[in-house]
């Protein structure tokens, strides 16, 4: 009975909704959305669904307590698979709602008519003790309290406020909830997603709280979720709105992993939106942040790496190539190059470099930042060679195929010469294994070509010699001698234009590189992760003999 006296009351409202009083309805619907009665949970989100759609905009003041009621219904399982779909229409009707002016100052929205309002706040009021476990008990709770539902519309007008500050304590408190479900997770993450672009400057003045959260989300279970929080992470890294007047030297305090944490840009910048300043997101070896949040991120990032391994090694290279594709990918590896050339944990800076080498080499999202890095004829090119150069060091098998990569065949010779002086592991053999078979693989076709050049490429074929002789005779060593077997005898491939031509040892080394400052740092850097070794080993009281690289 109260069933059917509840449905011709909805009717009579669609049909009549500009004489409503919407707002003052809303906070009931709020609280018998969140009862345990699957019906009276049912009938509350269908009265709130025709609500979002019938009032609108009025609706947004009450959004936090909405969302507090729909978000913990979107992961329910097929048991209550009605309520989950009109959760999710709830959801949908009030997130369109939200629009750029929504961002303005409040002094300057638009009005529309007002309604009796009611604190929004009270929306967010707990379900204990306040919802009645029978059908009956729901109606006298709900629609017996005095309130007129219907009046005259009213031609005065206010404007509509989002109460931000609501929807964000909300969101943060589901996505920290661990024992929340996955579809909610997704929810509140296209929640800040989609205020990050309707509402930027007021979102980021809550950056601070919710980037704690954010990141330790990239250790979650679902892809999905990853996926859709890396799309926040990236959206705060490269919106224009968080730029600020100090976005951070590249060789200031905020180099160093341990001064990482964020700062909410002050409010007065937020208009910067369509300034010069955006312009630095094209051009990432002389300014490689993309707003003022985008290297701190990278910073936060590494350390989230550096505490957890278990994460790096699961999810840490689809973590960077979603990166890659989201962001500038050039910008991803000149500043995590410039955050790892100051890092203290050698061993963490050399598995991060071998990481991050791995996918420069490997991965199809990074195809052009390969083809820049194979010829360094710009200088923005060869700035970032440099820059990626003296973190690679940490490893010298990387620092190798890098390279290789940018056909330096000559330097990568005196690199492997270099070799002999150090400490030779299994790690090392078989990151050198590694190497060969990458080789190998397609991306090194070019290289395996220049072979047929012998006289333009001695020190490629010096450099696959060295790599031979370092390898004791496994299967690696077998395929690096064949390839190497194959090389033709320059004789039989001389021709009228060869015998002409000068000669070279390797293409043409770029003008602003120094070489031998590389290879001198190169050997700095080696210097110190041979210590590190030895003093882990507990000899580092042995290391007064001198170390020759």
């Amino acid at each position: 009975m109260c069933e059917v006296v509840l449905g011709e009351f909805l009717k009579e409202i669609k049909k009549n909704p500009s004489s409503v009083k919407f707002a003052e309805m809303a906070n009931i619907l709020v609280i018998h959305c969140q009862t345990t009665d699957d019906l009276i949970q049912l009938t509350a989100m269908c009265w709130m669904r025709e609500f979002i759609q019938l009032a609108g905009r009025v609706m947004l003041p009450y959004s936090s307590g909405i969302l507090t009621a729909v978000l913990p219904c979107l992961a329910y399982d097929d048991r209550k698979k009605s309520i989950k779909e009109v959760a999710n229409v709830c959801n949908q009707s009030l997130m369109k709602l939200v629009t750029p002016e929504d961002d303005e100052p409040d002094e300057l929205k638009p009005v529309v008519l007002r309604q009796a309002e009611p604190n929004p706040d009270d929306s967010l009021v707990k379900q204990e003790g306040t919802v009645s476990g029978g059908p009956s008990g729901s109606c006298d709770s709900s629609f017996s309290s005095g309130i007129s539902v219907f009046t005259p519309a009213s031609t005065e007008r206010a404007p509509v406020t989002l109460h931000l500050d609501g929807i964000v304590q909300v969101l943060n408190c589901h996505l920290s909830d661990t024992a929340i479900g996955m579809m909610t997770r997704i929810a509140v993450l296209k929640w800040l997603y989609h205020l990050y672009i309707k509402t930027p400057r007021k979102m980021f003045r809550h950056t601070d709280s919710l980037f704690p959260i954010l990141l330790q989300t990239l250790s979650d279970e679902s892809d999905e979720v990853i996926l859709k929080d890396l799309e926040v992470l990236a959206e705060i890294a490269s919106s224009p709105a968080g730029q600020t007047d100090d976005p951070g030297p590249l060789d200031g305090p905020d180099l160093q992993v341990r001064h990482s944490e964020l700062q909410v840009p002050p409010t007065g910048r937020a208009g910067l939106m369509n300034t010069p300043g955006t312009k630095g997101l094209e051009c990432s070896p002389s300014t490689p942040t993309m707003n003022s949040y985008f290297y701190k991120f990278m910073i936060n990032l590494l350390k989230r790496f550096s505490s957890e391994r278990k994460l790096l090694e699961v999810r840490g290279a689809f973590i960077i190539r979603q990166l890659c594709l989201l962001l500038n990918a050039e910008n991803i590896f000149h500043s995590m190059a410039d955050i790892l050339l100051q890092e203290e944990d050698l061993k963490f800076a050399s598995t991060m470099v071998h990481t991050l080498n791995t996918i420069l080499l490997t991965s199809t999202e990074l195809f052009q930042l390969r083809n820049q890095l194979k010829d360094l004829r710009t200088l923005e090119s060869q700035n970032l060679f440099c820059c990626l150069y003296r973190s690679w060091c940490h490893n010298p098998v990387t620092t190798v195929s890098l390279c290789f990569l940018t056909q330096n065949y000559r330097h990568a010779y005196d690199l492997i010469q270099k070799f002999g002086d150090l400490e030779v592991t299994v790690d090392f053999l078989t990151e050198v294994d590694k190497l060969v078979q990458l080789i190998e693989c397609p991306i090194f076709t070019y290289l395996r070509l220049q072979l047929l050049d012998v006289k333009n490429n001695p020190y490629l074929i010096k450099a696959l010699y060295g790599l031979l002789m370092l390898l004791p005779q496994s299967s690696a060593f077998q395929l690096l001698s064949h390839r190497l077997q194959c090389v033709p005898n320059p004789e039989l491939l001389q021709t009228e234009d060869s015998l002409k031509a000068a000669p070279k040892s390797q293409k043409a080394d770029a003008p602003s590189i120094d070489y031998t400052e590389l290879l001198q740092h190169f050997e700095k850097v080696q210097k110190k992760h041979l210590e590190v070794r030895h003093q882990r080993s507990g000899r580092g009281d042995h290391l007064d003999r001198k170390v020759v690289l």
